[in-house]
């Protein structure tokens, strides 16, 4: 028997990794559990739901920027059921499966295989939240696994899984890109011919091209290049500091009970500007440890630094100024980090540097799973009883942000006031953008409906409180006797809450 199955025997059978597999898989459920689904994670879901064919699925999902894997695998579910909890079990299965990989499959330290699955991406961001990020981690893991070993057809597994990585998510396609530029220097290293060079340059730019017609959607999408580009500024250049803090040092400002998306740093800038330097200098030092962490293998090295790249360049027209977004910077470290062990074995020096950056990932991550299970993430789950205070007989409108929430929980269609119809999700075509962009969307919207269906009265469920829906759209209140009938505040991000008012004509 080989060395490698003799070891790889021994992780299967070591006490310790198990145990804190099963630690994981419990937190994570229980997390999950109490985790109050929001806009994002229900917005793919209705999308999903809603399509009747694949053929409608796809054309539905080109104005989303996202390829459609993740897409894919929600419609399937919708297909035997629209109880919304399963994305989160599905989501929960990915994310169990990703650690597994991590803790029986990589030659990464004991260690640091024990931190990585309670950091704050593994356990919260692509964990507890069911968004199309994990389902892109799992393929590149697998990857990892599958590099170094010779078996049959490894080469077409290889670029099957790169295919799926790549049609995820723009970030997974970025991180498809670094590791078939390592599978390159891997194939030189290995001195294959020129000619078996050539073909693998030619084969993965065949197999990552169908994801970029995903994520550059119709120029009809209210998401397309044009949306972006007329609202780039310089900001975004020094914006660019904002990513590497939130990838490595994902801790929140705890002292805000909307914690999430923020960054302690980034958040007490606002208060103490000083602290730019401070960040800075901090990013330049993240780097530094970088660098000192992969040096030794420069295949390894050349991956998280073209990763960084384009990610960089990416951040100068799409933002990555979210936890989700910059932390595909810090997967593709783990990614590195994971060839790095298999090639080369970690000094102590790089070990203490790679235990510091992932104690830093456990305590935001801690933070995080507390927060979430103390408090409702979001409230959109008690739309239905919004909607069961409402008589009988009386119209329920909405607007575009709350249109997900109602329509996933209670599984039907509502009048959304800004399109003037009834809808069962939200596509962000030109119809859309120039809708939300209109002056007084609230009263126009209310006089027209009235209008129309010759209505003296009408109900309204949106996110918005009274205050914000006055800022929006002052004549509403004007022209309009609106009276707020309930409301369901909490949440931990900010559009969750919920607010039921009834306008009457004046």
């Amino acid at each position: 028997m080989s060395s490698q199955n003799i070891s790889k025997q021994t992780l299967f059978t070591n006490p310790l990794l198990w145990g804190i597999f099963i630690l994981y898989v419990i937190i994570l459920g229980f997390t999950i559990a109490h985790h109050e689904l929001w806009g994002d994670e229900i917005h793919s879901w209705n999308i999903a739901k809603a399509s009747n064919s694949f053929s409608d699925l796809i054309s539905n999902t080109r104005y989303e920027g996202h390829p459609p894997v993740w897409y894919i695998i929600l419609w399937s579910i919708s297909k035997f059921t629209h109880n919304v909890y399963y994305i989160q079990l599905v989501q929960g299965i990915i994310a169990c499966a990703i650690v597994f990989l991590i803790l029986f499959f990589s030659q990464i330290p004991v260690l640091a295989k024990i931190l990585i699955p309670f950091g704050y991406f593994f356990l919260f961001e692509y964990g507890v939240l069911s968004r199309n990020y994990a389902i892109g981690i799992l393929p590149a893991f697998i990857i990892c696994v599958i590099l170094h070993k010779n078996f049959r057809y490894r080469i077409i597994v290889y670029y099957v899984l790169l295919f799926l990585l790549s049609n995820t998510h723009l970030l997974a396609l970025l991180l498809a890109c670094s590791l078939h530029l390592y599978f390159l220097l891997l194939n030189i290293e290995q001195k294959k011919k020129k000619s078996v060079i050539a073909l693998h340059i030619l084969l993965g730019t065949l197999i990552l091209l169908p994801s970029v017609y995903f994520i550059f959607p119709p120029q009809d999408s209210g998401l397309n290049t044009h949306f972006f580009l007329d609202r780039w500024n310089a900001n975004q250049l020094t914006a660019l500091i904002q990513p590497p803090l939130r990838s490595f040092i994902p801790v929140p400002a705890w002292w805000n009970y909307n914690f999430w998306n923020t960054q302690f740093l980034l958040e007490a800038q606002n208060s103490y500007p000083l602290l730019r330097i401070v960040s800075a200098i901090t990013v330049l030092m993240l780097f530094v440890l970088i660098f000192l962490i992969l040096k030794k293998n420069k295949k390894s090295l050349a991956l998280f630094a073209f990763n960084l790249i384009l990610s960089f360049i990416t951040a100068l027209i799409f933002s990555l100024t979210t936890p989700r977004y910059a932390g595909f910077i810090f997967i593709g470290f783990i990614v590195a980090y994971w060839l790095y062990c298999h090639e080369t074995s970690a000094d102590q020096k790089s070990r203490l540097f790679v235990n510091i950056l992932l104690a830093i990932q456990i305590m935001a991550g801690v933070f995080a799973i507390i927060k979430d299970i103390q408090f409702p993430f979001s409230i959109g789950y008690k739309a239905k009883e919004l909607v069961n205070e409402v008589p009988g007989n009386k119209k329920i409108v909405t607007d575009y942000w709350t249109l997900n929430p109602l329509e996933a929980f209670t599984d039907k269609p509502f009048y959304c006031l800004e399109l003037h119809k009834e809808m069962s999700f939200l596509m962000w075509n030109s119809e859309l953008s120039a809708a939300i962009i209109s002056p007084d969307l609230y009263s126009n919207g209310i006089k027209y409906l009235f209008q129309k269906d010759n209505i003296k009265d009408v109900y309204m469920i949106s996110i918005h409180s009274l205050q914000n829906i006055a800022e929006l759209d002052a004549q509403l209140l004007k022209s309009f006797d609106v009276t707020l009938v309930d409301k369901k505040e909490g949440a931990i991000e900010k559009g969750g809450n919920l607010y039921l008012y009834e306008i009457k004509a004046n």
